[in-house]
């Protein structure tokens, strides 16, 4: 047999030994889907549930919030990092029982050099009433507008633009995916389009699970995303050793 044959031969081997493991694998994912959909609902519901007992039943004070892990603000080290500190900032308040009322002033409470100036700056403008009064999420867009300059944000929107996981490296995606969503949210305006747009970032393979099964909300599609890569993984591997 010619060498040309030998090669056809061992061609069409390959595609049907490769299109048996993407049916196995098809077929399982279609057992462990629902699975998977049932455990994050479940563990969904039950942090709703616990989450409802978290206020916390003495007066809170800086000294409790203090007493947590704190990362000051500077404002003048890019965008980056501050939504790094926004990120340890809300697993401060957590972690502390801040209630929602006082993290404006509990989180102010850090500020340091640059981002201090331009607080001070804010409170003799409006009046403390009003700037203390601000909610979390009213001070983290104020924080936006002043800390993440025109050309930075430019930036941020053609990365965020472009987004899409490399390899197998979901938490390489979900990161910044979760940052940039919060800096640019004109590319995800309702709910709907920040899950299309993150199951647009996947890739092909785990997107069309992700998809098929229709996630509620992005918290799920995040979940969904990471269970269904980690099976496939398994999967594969099962698949290649037997």
């Amino acid at each position: 047999m010619s060498s040309y044959g030998s090669h056809t031969q061992r061609a069409a081997r390959r595609n049907h030994a490769d299109k048996r493991i993407t049916s196995l694998v098809a077929k399982e994912m279609a057992k462990v889907i629902p699975q998977i959909v049932s455990e994050i609902n479940e563990v969904s519901s039950k942090f709703s549930v616990e989450s409802k007992s978290d206020t916390p039943r003495t007066p809170f004070s800086f000294k409790q919030f203090e007493a947590a892990v704190l990362q000051n603000f500077t404002g003048e080290d890019g965008p980056s990092a501050m939504f790094q500190w926004f990120d340890s900032i809300e697993v401060t308040f957590r972690q502390s029982g801040c209630p929602e009322n006082l993290r404006t002033v509990n989180a102010t409470g850090v500020f340091q050099s640059r981002a201090l100036d331009w607080w001070i700056v804010e409170r003799n403008r409006c009046g403390n009433d009003s700037a203390y009064g601000l909610s979390w999420e009213e001070l983290k867009e104020l924080m936006m507008k002043e800390f993440c300059p025109p050309h930075e944000f430019q930036k941020l929107e053609n990365e965020f633009w472009h987004i899409k996981q490399d390899g197998g490296d979901n938490a390489g995606l979900t990161a910044p995916f979760k940052q940039l969503s919060i800096i640019c949210p004109s590319q995800g305006a309702t709910p709907d389009m920040t899950i299309k747009k993150y199951i647009r970032a996947l890739p092909d393979y785990v997107a069309d699970f992700v998809q098929a099964t229709k996630p509620a909300t992005i918290e799920e599609t995040y979940q969904l995303a990471v269970e269904i890569i980690t099976t496939l993984l398994k999967l594969l591997k099962h698949s290649c050793t037997s």
